[in-house]
């Protein structure tokens, strides 16, 4: 996942404007964690590696979401903003690993990590609607 996420990201940060940075959040956010669903089958390693690569890269919907988040932000609370947000980023995360840890001591490992790519796309899906419709001038085609 580590390949995808930071090849994807300096793809993005790189070769797309911040325009098509911003269009690309929500679509790619929507399909970030659908590849995990390949887990249903117990792939063999490659099938593995390349789904997890795949969700990796997911990951590059951030940097466009990170220019949403510091433009809805008051300048001079942006650090303390981006400070919470990571914070609260790395223990919703950390809280999400352990509950899949805890899964696996009752379910296979399989089961488990396809069942987060479900969780997760669905969970996606839902803000991508809520999105969507509630902030329409994210989708212009105004931006930078």
């Amino acid at each position: 996942m580590a390949v995808g996420h930071i090849g994807a990201e300096l793809f993005v940060g790189s070769a797309l404007s911040p325009r098509n940075r911003s269009r690309i959040v929500l679509p790619v956010a929507a399909a970030g964690l659908f590849p995990l669903l390949v887990y249903v089958v117990r792939p063999g390693l490659p099938l593995a590696l390349a789904a997890l690569t795949l969700a990796g890269a997911g990951a590059a919907h951030v940097i466009g979401l990170d220019r949403w988040f510091v433009d809805a932000v008051p300048q001079g609370l942006r650090g303390r903003a981006m400070t919470l947000l990571t914070a609260g980023l790395m223990t919703v995360q950390g809280l999400g690993m352990a509950l899949a840890g805890l899964a696996a001591e009752f379910f296979p490992v399989h089961q488990v990590v396809a069942g987060s790519g479900i969780i997760g796309t669905v969970c996606t899906l839902l803000l991508v609607a809520e999105v969507r419709g509630t902030a329409p001038g994210r989708m212009s085609d105004t931006e930078g």
